[in-house]
């Protein structure tokens, strides 16, 4: 099926395969798709809310850490750091150095 999603993203129905992934439980091809397309706003949310009702699939690692990094950026872009930290924090290794960098620029 995952073909199909890739079918309808490569044929410009970005939209359409990004339902399909979520309806298909595909979740973090739907976020890899979101980020690729520049929706981190859309696609943070989708991944807090599938690790916390634990659908997130353990393979999925490494874009969950990509999209909690790219929020914690947009969110310092609007100067919201504090909550920028959380997703830091969220955002595995690379997370974490870009919340050192954003501790260090606040003191």
């Amino acid at each position: 099926m995952k073909y199909y999603i890739d079918l309808l993203v490569n044929n410009g129905s970005r939209h359409l395969g990004i339902l399909l992934a979520i309806s298909l439980h595909y979740f973090d091809k739907a976020a890899e798709i979101l980020l690729a397309t520049k929706l981190v706003t859309i696609a943070a949310p989708l991944v807090e809310s599938c690790i916390e009702a634990g659908k997130w699939p353990e393979t999925g690692t490494e874009i969950k850490d990509r999209v909690f990094v790219e929020y914690a950026k947009y969110l310092v872009s609007l100067n919201n750091v504090d909550v920028a930290l959380k997703y830091c924090e969220m955002g595995g290794e690379k997370g974490k150095q870009l919340g050192e960098e954003l501790r260090i620029c606040a003191q």
